[in-house]
């Protein structure tokens, strides 16, 4: 496991997360959600998953900040009956979140365990096979709510990514795992149905340049 989610079982928020993804991603249907896990304790990293009323599934990942990360990066903000006032960005405009994304994908790690109740509704897993890579400090040069750009540094070495989240996930298919040259996924399948289909969450690609 990539970590251990720190959560607020009994927390209400205002907006709700049903709202948030409603808001800003057309879920009308909340299925559930994934976490990664800030090293630092700081950033709440969390992609929401539901469908849509043609019963498409949909994905949003969102960090959660104690301050704003950026105008541009806002969605919106919420109250929290536990942490108060929480910043809501799109999670490909945090570079918290694209580490570790990247990180996740690299390692062929899997998503955060939830410490109480049931665990995550949906299981993740990177598809790269280099587990003991340090994998850092993600520099974000262009975002948009699909798609960023930027460097990533790997094992001590600074290379170029390009991180993709389409809002519309699609069934896994097989891809080599070498993590310096190829197209690397995040896939994801409900917990409850661990044996269905993946479906690619997030694509990566890294590269000594991307031209």
């Amino acid at each position: 496991m990539s970590g251990t989610a720190k959560l607020y079982p009994d927390a209400e928020l205002n907006p709700t997360k049903a709202e948030l993804a409603q808001n800003f991603a057309s879920i009308k249907d909340l299925q559930g959600s994934a976490r990664l896990v800030d090293p630092e304790g700081e950033v709440g990293i969390e992609f929401h998953f539901g469908l849509d009323d043609s019963g498409r599934l949909i994905q949003l990942p969102v960090t959660y900040r104690s301050a704003e990360l950026s105008e541009q990066a806002t969605l919106t903000t919420l109250e929290h009956s536990e942490l108060g006032k929480r910043w809501v960005s799109a999670g490909l405009s945090d570079p918290v979140a694209v580490t570790q994304i990247i990180r996740t994908i690299v390692q062929g790690d899997d998503g955060a365990e939830f410490p109480d109740g049931p665990g995550p509704q949906f299981l993740i897993r990177g598809s790269g096979e280099q587990p003991e890579a340090e994998v850092v400090d993600a520099q974000i040069a262009e975002a948009t709510r699909q798609r960023a750009v930027g460097t990533v540094t790997v094992d001590g070495k600074v290379l170029s990514y390009r991180l993709r989240i389409s809002a519309l996930p699609v069934p896994a298919r097989s891809a080599s795992t070498d993590y310096g040259t190829s197209r690397l996924h995040l896939t994801a399948v409900p917990a409850q149905d661990p044996e269905a289909t993946p479906v690619i969450i997030a694509e990566l690609m890294l590269s000594d340049g991307l031209g």
